[in-house]
């Protein structure tokens, strides 16, 4: 293996890790204030990649407020389903929560291939050119979108750590009960927890959609991805989901490159059966009950 191409597939490997764990952290998110397993969260990623899709290509919309249009969007959208959806169940055996999640995918699937057809799409930033870096090649528009995507990380630290509504969507998920007594609604912070992890799975389709592709069924593979970033984590941490998707980034990037994605997609799994057999709360994972 020649440096230049370990210089590529690391860079790769970086880009994609940072856009892994936007998803990854969304789904913990979800499930560190909720305590449910949103089986339906790529259907999220696929609808903000269309939203972005079709405000970029059909109405002319530039692409950085097409982008924010989108996410916006999403967030609402999922708030939607959390009220109608999720909310009635509170409280309630996790089984229910499962069907919910599964009835989703199958929905947004469908309709997604009714609405939106077979077609493969794309969308162009407009961000042309590139640098080299040790022998690697990078392009501006992975540079920018990596940038991004660590700066939503770091605002979304910001937001959890110095925030009011941040500590009590933390205060939330250590205690619902205890943060009850506090004077915090726990209901109110579990649509706010499931609208920006939703929020984060939609950016993640835009940027991811920007640099590969975009499909009526990507929803389902974006799912397995976010659960793969977060068993290695562990659920609930977002320290662990930022490890997982770069470790999952690696993964791919080495994996793609050396021998095809079928194989990237094996060492994932065996990756996480391993870690489930030694370490079944993840990296920085704990116990739930």
């Amino acid at each position: 293996m020649s440096s230049s191409l370990f210089v590529q597939m690391m860079l790769n490997g970086v880009s994609l890790g940072l856009m892994y764990a936007l998803i990854g952290i969304g789904l913990t998110l979800i499930f560190g204030v909720m305590r449910i397993i949103q089986y339906a969260h790529g259907e999220f990623y696929m609808l903000g990649a269309f939203a972005l899709y079709y405000f970029c290509t059909q109405w002319g919309v530039p692409y950085w407020i097409a982008l924010v249009l989108a996410v916006v969007i999403i967030f609402w959208v999922s708030v939607g389903v959390e009220l109608l959806l999720f909310r009635p169940l509170h409280g309630k055996d996790i089984l229910y929560t499962l069907a919910v999640g599964m009835g989703l995918i199958f929905i947004c699937e469908s309709g997604g291939i009714i609405c939106f057809g077979p077609k493969v799409r794309g969308i162009e930033s407009g961000i042309t050119g590139g640098i080299k870096i040790l022998g690697g090649f990078l392009s501006y528009e992975r540079i920018v979108i990596s940038i991004f995507s660590a700066l939503v990380i770091i605002g979304l630290w910001f937001f959890l750590q110095k925030t009011r509504i941040g500590m009590a969507v933390r205060a939330v998920a250590e205690d619902p009960e205890v943060s009850s007594l506090q004077g915090i609604n726990p209901l109110r912070i579990h649509w706010i927890g499931f609208g920006i992890g939703s929020a984060m799975a939609a950016l993640s389709g835009c940027l991811l959609g920007t640099l590969l592709s975009i499909k009526a069924v990507m929803g389902f593979e974006a799912t397995v991805k976010a659960f793969m970033v977060v068993i290695v984590g562990g659920l609930g941490s977002v320290g662990g989901a930022l490890l997982g998707g770069f470790m999952l980034g690696f993964i791919d990037s080495f994996g793609t490159t050396l021998v095809n994605a079928d194989v990237a997609y094996i060492m994932g799994f065996l990756i996480i059966f391993l870690i489930l057999i030694f370490k079944p709360s993840g990296f920085f994972g704990q116990e739930w009950e």
